[in-house]
């Protein structure tokens, strides 16, 4: 299989952007009837049909009644009244991501995975519905990623402006409906984080349009004055579109004001009075609504203790950041030239694209082979200068000039099959205090100067795949605010050899030696796969269009190999009791479907395959051989149901709610209990080899967040056993302890994030904490025994992260850990205490080893990341001047074994059971070890 195909798309409140692109190819930006930009807008038709884009807007002109024209404004609103119809704001959103979809495919790529960015500030319940607007428009695996992260990462990597080690870029965002400032930091570890983020939501390129309007409408008026009440005060569908034609004219001429001096305006209809604007009145009319966004810069600026002249860059981004007013009030006030895109909507698409195609454990590479040279770029146009005008006052004489300041423009191209531009030569300009006149722009006072192309230092731009080993119980770590996924770090400098905590020596320097005692070339695409089984190792790969699988001994010998007519582009394994569960994604032969087989483990025998949309299937626990399962089919067809594994029939089904839900958070759980009993289930690991020191009970809880209630449910039959209110969300629960432990609904606590824990037995609420304002909960998990943790962020300072850890019974806290990171907390339990660190996607990492009183044992390591996580044993992945290295640690003893080499790449997955362990390297190697006595 091909590296993954990364779809970037930043839905704008004005317009929508969305870019293609996989390692190693220049990225490509979507076309929309010929432009990069998609308008926002959705129009529903008289036959229940949505449309978006120019179809909308055209639409429109007849029935504005059925448009709604900006759809990212209504995120808090749940429905929108078009027509006659109460639309929700998800399928609204949802339609121009569908159209998104459906462009990527025209276009001969076909997107695997998608980065979908949000507002910095944009909380849980806002990112939920954003989540479920992606989840309607089937948007293959969606991460979601910060704007301002996104918008750093272009400036970095695609204006070139290195960001170095503790510099700072501020992000000052002035889009078609909103303005979002943001400083970001690369820190020590050579990630993005957010310092501090500002916005104004009531303020955008839609408010200066109404100031224009406003302004022109007082001259219309004075010449018509039932025209402009008909424009106004629109009464009929033909005043709606006359006036919806007027703002396009208001709108389209402040756009040409970034260009021209004057812009022409026409009025709807026959009327043969025409109309103009200057660019002296825009910044007139503009200058109080630009003076808020600066000064809510400055405030961003403050809170988050970097000063101006301490800023590596200030970028613009947002179609209303190209006014020249915009940079040069910027200039003035803080005293640094602003980067300006030609094209200000696209770089947080762009960004976003290159955030997540960048690795942080690979050296620096070069950009791809651009498309063909265009001609040089002329200097960037707008002159930077400084009016001292009020709309209330006359123009300020002119003073002396200040210093000149040399910035770098750069351009951005816009055809679908290349990149951004590299940077044109600098320009040196000293910007005046002018006067300005109605009449006449300001001269420009433009030095030109010649000094040496400024060298980029190159970045990583991803020369290996994504992680792969994303299972069918598909269970994305929840990218709330510190969702800046795959973190753009420049290595210039070897690693250094990483010590863990309790000795002095380093490692492979004690413990036993891990043995390879097998090695296999397998195929080199996703179409590989391992898992270790009791005292056998089975290895797949798909070979002339059928998938073949074999069982070795940790030697080698082969105890059988079985081929499977199936052709699929990805595929998993999975061991459980005496059965071999494949699941195979996306089959080429049979229209993309997917299928789980399973088949005998002592001789692969087939015993059973069938459609298995692995997407929307996620295995809940394992009894014996039968599996409980909650399927996620649309809105009539979710359910939780029972099969049995070893013959693929039913042996019970429960219809779920009529709604659609987030694919990431499960809305069906089966109780957990502390260690393995005899009697209890399985509860299936998190991205194959990650698995916690828990067993599943024999009850079910079965969700409906939406509606606030729950049904808890017999395992063996599924009939109910109790049912009623559970105001819980569902993207941070638990059940554990004869408890429900959640983060409570909105609903019920609207005020503040609470921790409450209700009685299995009853649902009766046991005990609540409410947090602190403005702490969240973003994951809740069992932690030890009797012990339940939650991962707590602060939105108002990114730096105060922490889990704590709460008593079951009585919710009493009883130790918290702060955290250094910015991305998301996550930990695995063994019987003698956690795996704890940062999990993005399949790996923990700089994680530590901590006990039950959350004090650390293992003390973690920047470059190393926990693979495999089953009883006592850890997997250790480690990188060093000489490569890659997988060790194992023991939790019980801190005991460890020595390194093994596994490459100069990552390996793709670990399969752990007892004293084997199955590696599938970077390079697409099987390697089989026996794992040595290290307590």
């Amino acid at each position: 299989m091909q590296t993954p195909v990364w779809l970037a798309v930043d839905l704008g409140t004005t317009h929508t952007v969305a870019v293609v692109g996989r390692d190693g190819q220049e990225p490509r930006s979507l076309l929309f009837d010929g432009s990069p930009l998609l308008p926002s807008g959705v129009f529903l038709d008289t036959g229940g049909d949505l449309h978006t884009g120019r179809d909308a807007q055209r639409l429109a002109a007849a029935e504005p009644e059925r448009f709604e024209s900006h759809p990212k404004r209504r995120i808090d609103e749940g429905t929108v009244l078009l027509g006659d119809r109460e639309v929700p704001v998800e399928e609204l959103l949802a339609t121009g991501l569908r159209r998104i979809a459906d462009e990527a495919a025209a276009s001969g790529l076909r997107p695997t995975e998608t980065v979908l960015t949000y507002p910095a500030d944009w909380g849980p319940v806002r990112r939920a519905v954003l989540e479920r607007a992606a989840q309607v428009a089937a948007l293959p695996r969606v991460r979601l990623l910060p704007e301002p992260i996104a918008a750093a990462t272009y400036c970095a990597e695609v204006l070139g402006q290195e960001i170095p080690v503790g510099g700072a870029v501020a992000i000052f965002d002035f889009g078609g409906g909103t303005f979002d400032a943001a400083v970001v930091r690369r820190a020590e570890d050579g990630r993005l984080r957010t310092l501090a983020v500002g916005g104004l939501d009531d303020l955008g390129g839609l408010d200066v349009d109404m100031t224009l309007a406003a302004h022109l409408g007082r001259i219309v008026a004075g010449r018509d004055l039932e025209l402009w009440r008909r424009l106004s005060e629109p009464e009929t569908t033909a005043d709606l579109r006359d006036r919806l034609a007027f703002w396009g004219e208001v709108r389209a001429a402040k756009e040409m004001l970034s260009r021209t001096s004057t812009a022409p305006v026409a009025l709807p209809g026959h009327n043969p009075m025409g109309l103009h604007l200057t660019r002296d009145e825009l910044t007139s009319l503009a200058d109080p609504l630009v003076a808020r966004a600066v000064d809510e810069t400055r405030r961003t600026l403050e809170r988050s203790g970097v000063e101006p002249a301490e800023l590596t860059a200030l970028l613009l981004v947002g179609g209303s950041s190209r006014m020249p007013l915009v940079a040069t009030r910027l200039h003035a006030r803080f005293g640094i030239a602003p980067s300006v895109p030609e094209q200000p909507e696209l770089p947080v698409a762009f960004g976003a694209l290159r955030h997540a195609l960048a690795e942080p454990d690979l050296p620096a590479v070069t950009t791809p082979t651009p498309s063909p040279p265009q001609t040089p770029a002329s200097p960037v146009t707008y002159t930077p200068y400084l009016t001292a005008t009020s709309p209330d006052s006359a123009p300020s004489p002119p003073v002396p000039p200040v210093s000149p300041v040399t910035y770098t423009p750069y351009l951005t191209t816009t055809s679908s099959d290349s990149a951004p531009s590299p940077p044109a030569p600098p320009v040196t300009y000293t910007p005046y205090l002018t006067t300005t006149s109605p009449d006449s722009a300001p001269s420009p006072n433009l030095e030109q100067s010649a000094p040496p192309p400024r060298q980029r230092t190159p970045l990583p731009s991803y020369p290996g795949p994504l992680p792969t080993a994303d299972p069918p119980r598909r269970r994305w770590v929840a990218f709330s605010v510190a969702s800046s996924i795959l973190m753009v770090i420049v290595i210039t400098i070897v690693v250094a050899v990483n010590q863990f905590g309790g000795g002095d020596a380093t490692k492979g320097e004690t413990g036993e030696p891990l043995v390879l005692a097998y090695t296999q070339q397998l195929s080199a695409d996703d179409t590989s796969a391992v898992a270790a089984a009791e005292g056998k190792a089975i290895l797949a790969e798909v070979v002339d269009g059928s998938t073949v699988v074999s069982a070795v001994t940790p030697e080698g010998e082969t105890l059988w190999t079985q081929t499977y007519e199936l052709e699929p582009n990805e595929l998993y394994l999975t061991v459980v009791e005496d059965l071999l569960i494949i699941d195979a994604y996306d089959l080429v032969t049979d229209d993309d479907e997917d299928i789980r087989a399973v088949a005998a483990l002592d001789d692969g025998a087939l015993l059973w395959q069938k459609p298995w949309t692995l997407n929307e299937h996620n295995d809940v626990a394992y009894y014996g051989t039968d599996v409980v399962f909650e399927r996620r089919d649309g809105f009539e067809d979710n359910a939780v149901a029972r099969v049995d594994l070893a013959t693929g029939e039913e042996v019970w089904s429960k219809p779920g709610p009529d709604d659609v839900f987030i694919l990431d958070e499960p809305r069906v759980r089966a109780e957990t209990v502390w260690g393995v009993e005899e009697g209890t289930g399985a509860i299936p690991p998190d991205f194959y080899s990650l698995y916690d020191n828990l067993a599943a009970g024999d009850r079910i809880v079965d969700l409906d967040p939406h509606e606030g209630t729950a049904v808890v449910r017999d395992a063996a039959t599924g009939d109910g056993i109790t049912d009623g209110e559970l105001p819980i969300d569902d993207e941070a629960w638990t059940v554990y302890d004869d408890l429900v432990v959640a983060r409570a609904s909105d609903e019920a606590s609207p005020d503040r994030d609470t921790l409450v824990a209700h009685a299995l037995s009853d649902l009766g609420k046991a005990w609540e904490v409410p947090l602190d304002p403005g702490f969240g909960i973003e994951h809740v998990k069992p932690c030890g025994p009797d012990l339940v943790c939650a991962a707590l962020g602060d939105s108002s300072a990114d730096d105060q992260h922490k889990t704590v850890a709460f008593d079951t019974e009585t919710g009493d806290q009883v130790w918290e850990l702060p955290v250094d990171w910015y991305l998301h907390d996550q930990w695995y339990t063994g019987p003698s205490g956690l795996v704890f660190g940062d999990q993005v996607f399949d790996t923990v990492d700089s994680f530590q080893n901590l006990d039950f009183e959350g004090d650390v044992i293992v003390e973690g390591q920047r470059f190393s990341s926990a693979m495999a996580v089953r009883d006592n044993r850890v997997v250790i992945e480690d990188r060093d001047s000489g490569g890659r290295n997988i060790s194992i640690l023991d939790l019980g003893t801190d005991g460890r074994s020595a390194p093994a080499g596994t490459g100069g790449h990552a390996p793709r997955h670990v399969s752990l059971l007892g004293e084997l362990m199955v590696v599938l390297t970077g390079d697409w190697k099987a390697q089989v070890y026996i794992v040595p006595d290290i307590t």
